[in-house]
């Protein structure tokens, strides 16, 4: 156990006995000083204090995108918004055929920001889904996104990347500013009958079109 000793604090007031006694009575008594007066305060400057508007500016509220259509590799495909699973990852539609946007992160038109979108390649029960055909794609390739409010953002397929999945880059991919790409995902490479998984992601990064 540590104890804390705490010293006591001694406070001598000393008094000089050698300062002459004053003077009361008689002419040659000292005449009291007249007190100094105290110089006026100077003038507290005036400051013209510009006037803040506190109303925040509305949110720009977002536009989900409800297509992607890339005609080089006969993909079509609906989007719906999805958000995060339990365990933490992106949720996805179970069927192939229909692609999740992530609803937390950008639009096609946000000012900044990724816009991401996935699909199974496969799964029990259904068919192949058209994300399988984003292997395929070459750079330059078009790739359209339909807003649903009748919108269109068209982009150019900048790269076409696996990914191992522990390797997958998702601060790059789910990037909130200085980007606006499109980011496609899907499966692929080797896939593992134990576990039902493919050990890759195909990802593909489309530059939006000036």
């Amino acid at each position: 156990m540590l104890r804390r000793l705490i010293a006591p604090v001694a406070l001598v007031l000393a008094l000089s006995a050698c300062a002459p006694a004053p003077a009361t009575t008689g002419a040659g008594a000292p005449s009291s000083p007249a007190p100094s007066a105290t110089p006026a305060p100077a003038p507290t400057p005036d400051y013209d204090v510009p006037v803040v508007q506190s109303t925040l500016p509305p949110v720009r509220a977002a536009v989900p995108p409800v297509r992607v259509q890339i005609g080089a590799a006969g993909i079509d495909i609906d989007v719906i918004p999805v958000g995060v699973e339990a365990g933490g990852f992106m949720e996805l539609p179970e069927n192939p055929a229909i692609a999740g946007w992530y609803r937390f992160g950008s639009d096609p038109w946000s000012p900044d920001g990724n816009t991401v979108i996935s699909a199974h390649i496969d799964a029990p029960e259904y068919p192949i889904g058209p994300f399988a055909e984003l292997r395929g794609l070459v750079p330059g390739s078009e790739v359209t996104v339909l807003g649903q409010d009748g919108a269109a953002a068209v982009y150019d397929v900048a790269s076409v990347t696996y990914y191992p999945k522990q390797d997958l880059p998702t601060d790059e991919i789910f990037a909130r500013m200085g980007t606006r790409s499109l980011v496609l995902i899907t499966c692929g490479g080797a896939f593992d009958s134990s576990t039902g998984r493919y050990a890759d992601n195909v990802v593909v990064v489309a530059a939006p079109r000036i």
